[in-house]
């Protein structure tokens, strides 16, 4: 079970490592850090600093549900290469998160230049980072799914590129909606009757033709 806080770790640069690539090339470094062995992060991989990296690289590292006093924040540095006579790892460093609260407190920044131990247990290089112990940070809901503060939510407009629909759809839609049998024929009654009212001539026309027989 993780804790309500989060480490926020900042590798900084590193310098005078030892260049376990020689017979290959330059070093390829870049940091590995954590405090549960079951949860790391890594920074990006320098492919231009060589012995003296630089980083400026943030990482965010849950905490484990363990006394403060008892956890300890681990940085490997590491070459990125595969060749196969080469050793990897670069050098190691750790700091007490006990030292990290004793020193900044809970919520500022320790910046610290730490001391970079080889395998064999000789010291050489230093790392430089800046670490903080927080609370996680929330994003706020996105703007975009609501008005701004103070607008009113008005419904949508009609689009003036498009027509109104034709007078027979619009009955049609009304008495539809109303359901039964009788729904299209009464739709096309009303429709034919609305029609022929805004036709006088026709009307006429066809009155007069019936009269007369044709």
């Amino acid at each position: 079970m993780p804790s309500r806080y989060v480490l926020e770790v900042t590798v900084v640069s590193a310098q005078g490592l030892k260049n376990v690539n020689r017979r290959h090339g330059p070093t390829l470094p870049y940091a590995v850090v954590w405090v549960d062995p079951n949860n790391k992060r890594s920074t990006r991989v320098d492919d231009e600093g060589h012995t003296s990296p630089i980083w400026n690289h943030s990482l965010v590292i849950p905490l484990p549900l363990v006394p403060i006093e008892d956890a300890t924040l681990s940085i490997h540095v590491v070459h990125a290469g595969s060749e196969e006579d080469t050793e990897p790892l670069i050098g190691w460093a750790w700091i007490s998160l006990r030292d990290v609260l004793d020193e900044a407190g809970f919520g500022n920044t320790l910046k610290r230049s730490l001391q970079l131990m080889r395998p064999s247990g000789r010291p050489q290089g230093e790392v430089v980072v800046e670490v903080c112990m927080r609370e996680p940070r929330y994003r706020a809901p996105d703007s975009c799914c609501g008005p701004p503060n103070g607008v009113p939510h008005l419904p949508p407009q009609p689009n003036p590129h498009y027509a109104t629909p034709p007078l027979a759809f619009a009955v049609g839609a009304v008495v539809g909606a109303l359901g039964g049998l009788l729904a299209w024929p009464l739709a096309f009654a009303i429709s034919e009757g609305a029609r022929r009212a805004f036709e006088p001539e026709l009307c006429d026309s066809r009155f007069h033709g019936m009269q007369h027989g044709f």
